[in-house]
């Protein structure tokens, strides 16, 4: 319904901050979000819950509200090959808005999940309407390629130290939660998916790791890591000054924090409004 003051939203999706605050959404006219919200089907899927499968037809753009997915395509080894985490506000297949293709990949909800899904045709008709969306998706497509440039870098032009510590401050970026002692994180990975990830073997990857807790970046506790030395951990991720602007950092309220030193007013992450991916 609208107000003198402009749109106001009332769905479901009014608590959902992590969709209106995605990367798509975040500062599109109010018009513009109602109606994105008024076409999305609310989904929820249990941890281990697919949302679609390489392979098949596409059913729509997925854009994920809150939760954890992981996007994989199988290896010549059998092994899954992880494209990337997804979080809350980012986005899965979207290019199939542009070239109506197949998945090519699966994506498996790790933690309870849920998502916005907007059928293919009512997802284009929303961008003919609103051009500052368009540009928008375009933009993000753009920063998806831009990552994808990096990700190579990553896997072919760094030692599995510096691979170790790329995707432990990336992963802390996008999904960390501030604590007293530290920032935790859960990979929400096995020990042998950890390493085909970063492409090295179970027992390089648990060498590396040991060598980041003697010298005091992270701290192993159960199935999560805490991270205490967001700059050491940073400087070990090694990134070239060309590509460190747009690499993942840790926010800076969490950056040389030690055990036991809790930083005023320090509260959980925002929205992560980054990386999308289009299987």
């Amino acid at each position: 319904m609208s107000t003198k003051s402009g749109w106001c939203v009332m769905s479901p999706w009014n608590a959902e901050t992590g969709l209106l605050g995605s990367p798509l959404l975040y500062g599109l006219a109010p018009e513009a979000v109602a109606d994105f919200l008024a076409i999305a089907e609310r989904r929820v899927y249990a941890a281990g819950d697919r949302l679609f499968h390489e392979g098949e037809c596409p059913e729509g753009v997925f854009v994920l509200a809150s939760g954890k997915v992981k996007v994989t395509r199988p290896g010549p080894d059998g092994k899954d090959i992880i494209f990337t985490m997804a979080g809350a506000g980012n986005l899965l297949g979207e290019l199939a808005v542009f070239d109506g293709g197949v998945r090519h990949a699966d994506a498996t909800a790790v933690r309870e999940t849920v998502a916005a899904l907007v059928p293919i045709p009512r997802m284009r008709e929303w961008l003919d309407r609103y051009p500052a969306a368009s540009f928008r998706m375009m933009r993000l497509l753009a920063e998806r390629v831009r990552r994808m440039n990096d990700r190579l870098e990553d896997m072919a032009g760094v030692d599995v130290a510096t691979r170790v510590a790329r995707a432990l401050v990336e992963h802390t970026a996008r999904f960390g939660r501030h604590t007293v002692d530290g920032v935790r994180l859960r990979l929400d990975l096995s020990q042998d998916e950890l390493a085909h990830h970063v492409r090295a073997s179970r027992e390089r990857v648990n060498q590396v790791l040991v060598e980041f807790a003697r010298r005091g970046w992270i701290r192993r506790d159960g199935e999560e890591f805490v991270v205490l030395d967001a700059d050491g951990l940073t400087r070990r991720a090694r990134y070239r000054p060309e590509t460190a602007q747009r690499r993942p950092s840790v926010p800076e309220r969490a950056r040389g924090r030690r055990p036991g030193h809790e930083v005023p007013g320090s509260r959980k992450p925002e929205t992560s409004r980054g990386l999308s991916s289009s299987p």
